[in-house]
């Protein structure tokens, strides 16, 4: 029938709507929508066949009635005209066919009547699916925005990291610090392991700067050919400087300076203390930063 075939037409509009209006749904809050929706026309389908088969059943009813009443009325006109006149014979005819004109009128009324009724429920779901992609639209929008400010923020988070970044690797850094014996300025093996493990990301770093730094443990120098912990200190750090630049390290890159005891590390009136202070430390100043 010609309702059936509108409200599909009106309903498959709808699908078609919701589908695209549901780009930026997430899947889980779809099939809730989905599921939600399905029900909702299923629930309209149901009560539009109700009707249909109440309206085909009428309709089938009134053909059948209408077809009887015809067949009598025929029937009875035929009978009533073998034993009357002409004119009582039209009379009869001209009767049958009013009757049939008014019953083919209530059953056209009938149709016009359920073709009404089928389109404001197809209307009345239109509407509803209308709003609900409405209220979808507006949670979308919500979201975009909250998505726009976290993104905002991380952009502005990440950009406070760079500049961290950016600071962190113009400081210096302590690559390695090695110890020494009591009044000695020779490296140990131990100690050139420990610079053997420095030289790549030294040469890496090849705009770098290397200060090595030479310390005492505050010992009064009794002995030997240094006449003070600024002359131990400094020889120190001249031991491993000459040791880096026979790795292959460019001397121009290599500043060597001895502090004597005026930076200790760990107390001085204890041997252990007096051993961790007795060092050396290689420090790589980046471009740009102070030494």
């Amino acid at each position: 029938m010609k309702s059936r075939i509108t409200f599909t037409i009106i309903a498959l509009l709808g699908a078609a709507l919701v589908v695209s209006g549901c780009g930026t749904l997430n899947q889980e809050e779809f099939e809730m929508w989905k599921n939600e929706h399905v029900a909702n026309t299923n629930e309209v389908n149901a009560d539009m066949s109700n009707k249909i088969t109440m309206l085909d059943g009428k309709v089938e009813q009134q053909n059948k009635d209408l077809m009887e009443a015809i067949s009598e009325a025929r029937d009875e006109a035929i009978a009533t005209s073998q034993g009357a006149d002409a004119d009582t014979s039209t009379a009869i005819m001209q009767n049958v066919k009013e009757q049939e004109a008014k019953l083919r009128a209530d059953l056209t009324k009938a149709m016009d009547m359920h073709a009404e009724e089928s389109m404001a429920s197809a209307k009345a779901t239109h509407a509803k699916i209308g709003e609900q992609l409405m209220g979808i639209e507006k949670a979308n929008m919500a979201q975009d925005d909250k998505i726009m400010k976290l993104a905002s923020h991380i952009m502005a988070v990440e950009e406070k990291l760079a500049e961290v970044e950016v600071e962190v690797a113009a400081k210096p850094t302590l690559l390695v610090t090695v110890n020494f014996a009591s009044g000695q300025t020779a490296l140990s093996s131990n100690a050139q392991e420990m610079l053997d493990g420095i030289v790549e990301q030294v040469m890496s770093n090849s705009d770098a700067k290397i200060m090595i730094v030479g310390h005492a443990d505050g010992m009064p120098v009794l002995r030997g050919g240094y006449r003070s912990n600024w002359d131990l200190s400094q020889a120190r750090a001249n031991s491993a400087a000459k040791y880096l630049k026979a790795k292959g390290i460019d001397a121009s890159r290599i500043d060597a300076i001895g502090k004597a005891h005026t930076n200790p590390v760990a107390p001085q009136n204890t041997s252990a203390g007096r051993a961790m202070n007795r060092r050396v430390e290689v420090i790589l100043y980046p471009p740009g930063s102070m030494m």
